[in-house]
């Protein structure tokens, strides 16, 4: 087996760099085991279903969440929101009026 066909199969089985970026193996390792049973084998399954075992963290994390709490914090970003609009109040709103000049004061302009 060539090096460019070990290259070829990596990129078709990214699992494999996720294996030796955490230490599992070296790639040396890995090119020797590729030269002894090609791509074929069921010896890449121990490599392969790594990738599975990132997803499955995925969703032990996802299952972690505490969902009452996002809630409160939800909770209180809506409250909080809320109330920045009140005080901003709308500036399109129809009721507020421009700033007229009162009569009274046309005899203090110079």
């Amino acid at each position: 087996m060539s090096k460019e066909s070990f290259i070829r199969f990596v990129k078709a089985n990214p699992g494999l760099v996720d294996y030796v970026r955490k230490n599992n193996s070296s790639w040396q390792s890995l090119y020797e085991i590729y030269s002894l049973y090609g791509e074929d084998e069921n010896v890449w399954n121990r490599y392969l279903n790594n990738n599975n075992s990132s997803v499955n963290e995925l969703v032990s994390l996802i299952r972690s969440v505490n969902l009452e709490s996002v809630r409160k914090v939800v909770d209180g970003l809506q409250k909080t929101i809320s109330l920045v609009q009140e005080i901003g109040g709308n500036h399109n709103d129809n009721n507020v009026k421009p700033y007229e000049r009162s009569p009274v004061y046309e005899d203090l302009d110079d």
